[in-house]
């Protein structure tokens, strides 16, 4: 009889020798996890970025085990380190199953398979149905062809199987964090800004009813959970001793009443936790902001892109340069810190629309500053445009030397980008408000991780663009 085992791998993030922002568990596996242990099939999910698992420590494992299945996402930025992990475990594990989804397979899947050689399936979309089905179907040699949103290898060509459905978000199991019990008590899981460890993190919705230019997240489909459901698994989370969590819904204030009910109940409740959540900058009103405070989130994460109103627009965000301030302003009002995030290098930027959202930050002071390129990820508009225009720089491919880019008129390459990046980051936390700011932070948490960050930081915003430019010639 077949193995019933499922191993589920949360690969190592590119930076995972540095200091990180954080790490979180592996939601996206645990929930996976549970959908299949309700079926009959035993997961084990090993954190290797939580961990700093070697592929050679991954591999002795899964050979241990001999799974029916190992299944690993796949997202853009790591496509060579897992391509390098599945073809190590076919060379050493001839026989072993290698099943791959998440944002870049669901997008691009016949390119995966393609792309991949020891990869045999990829599950487009969410997967809680489709992988138990996958797996019931090889337990019993049933047709492959009709598991949901399944592309597979058959005679040299790629087959696609029956239409993907997305799973009832109210029928879902909670996730399986006992799977990864370990990394909670040895305190793997933080985040920056507080402290205490472990965090924890949650999902009360899927999808989103916005399709902002830049976006990797295809779902527009939005579907929300009950509050009374969400604030039960909250209630669990505390029970277990965990006394901060992130909210990692793409938009938890997307139906703004269904955000207000989640936040009276968790006051209700007299939960102690603390929170971070996501909103767009044009729905965080006032009576969201003081409800959210009096609930206990000390960071908003707001997606404020560009300080152009030109940009916005281009980028569909639908967001106007007032509200993003109003955002920044609220969180101050109400004693929260925002963290925003910006790109540079979207089609239609110039020298000016980068100087007007340097203009904006140093005027409206967001509590945290995330400043990147732009990453042209595969079927987002933008990567569309890039490639209608001519202007897609580079290929999402294992064998990549660089990132994919857009190239713009006034551009030469993409250490250009970088450069202005960095200068942006300094000319703002360069300042006696932010050098305040975060050494404020600092010593009130008395978290020395945070200063370690700092350091780190500073460093690469310094030296950061030389390195790049000698790695490139």
């Amino acid at each position: 009889m077949k193995n019933k085992k499922v191993v589920l791998i949360n690969p190592r993030a590119t930076y995972v020798n540095e200091i990180a922002q954080k790490c979180y568990p592996p939601l996206n596996l645990l929930y996976l996890a549970s959908s299949l242990k309700s079926r009959g099939f035993e997961s084990v999910v090993l954190d290797a970025n939580a961990f700093k698992m070697s592929d050679e420590y991954l591999i002795d494992i899964i050979n241990k085990i001999k799974p029916l299945l190992t299944g690993i996402p796949l997202y853009s930025d790591i496509l060579q380190q897992v391509y390098t992990l599945t073809k190590k475990i076919k060379r050493k594990i001839p026989g072993s199953g290698i099943v791959t989804g998440g944002p870049h397979a669901s997008a691009v899947p016949e390119e995966t398979l393609a792309q991949f050689s020891a990869i045999d399936y990829v599950l487009a979309g969410e997967a809680e149905d489709s992988l138990p089905e996958l797996c019931h179907r090889l337990i019993n040699n049933d047709p492959l062809k009709e598991t949901g949103g399944i592309y597979f290898r058959e005679n040299g060509e790629v087959i696609r199987g029956t239409h993907d459905k997305r799973p009832d978000i109210h029928k879902i199991s909670y996730p399986s964090r006992e799977l990864v019990a370990d990394a909670y008590k040895e305190k793997r899981y933080y985040t920056l800004m507080v402290r205490r460890k472990p965090v924890d993190t949650m999902i009360t919705s899927r999808g989103c009813p916005f399709h902002c230019g830049f976006c990797y997240n295809m779902n527009y489909q939005y579907r929300a959970r009950k509050p009374e459901d969400v604030v039960h698994e909250l209630t669990l989370i505390r029970e277990r001793g965990i006394r901060d969590v992130e909210i990692c819904d793409d938009n938890f204030t997307a139906n703004k009443e269904r955000a207000l009910r989640i936040l009276d109940l968790i006051i209700k409740e007299k939960l102690d936790i603390s929170f971070r959540i996501k909103s767009r900058a044009d729905i965080f009103t006032e009576e969201l902001a003081a409800k959210a405070r009096q609930a206990g989130v000390y960071l908003v994460a707001f997606g404020l892109e560009s300080g152009s109103q030109r940009m916005l627009d281009i980028m569909e965000k639908k967001i106007t340069i007032e509200e993003s301030a109003r955002a920044c302003y609220l969180t101050r009002k109400y004693k929260m810190l925002s963290h925003s995030s910006w790109i540079i290098g979207y089609p239609g930027e110039t020298v000016e629309s980068i100087n007007d959202t340097l203009t904006f930050i140093k005027k409206n002071r967001p509590g945290t500053v995330n400043m990147a390129v732009i990453r042209p990820y595969p079927k987002t508009v933008a990567y569309e445009i890039a490639k209608q225009e001519g202007t897609l720089t580079g290929q999402w491919r294992p064998d990549m030397d660089d990132t994919p880019w857009i190239k713009l008129p006034w551009v030469s390459e993409i250490s250009d980008l970088y450069r202005i990046c960095e200068r942006i980051k300094r000319e703002i936390y360069f300042t006696p408000y932010y050098m305040a700011s975060f050494a404020g932070h600092i010593i009130k948490e008395a978290n020395p991780t945070l200063a370690r960050y700092a350091l780190q930081e500073a460093g690469k915003s310094l030296v950061g663009p030389f390195f790049r430019l000698t790695k490139k010639t």
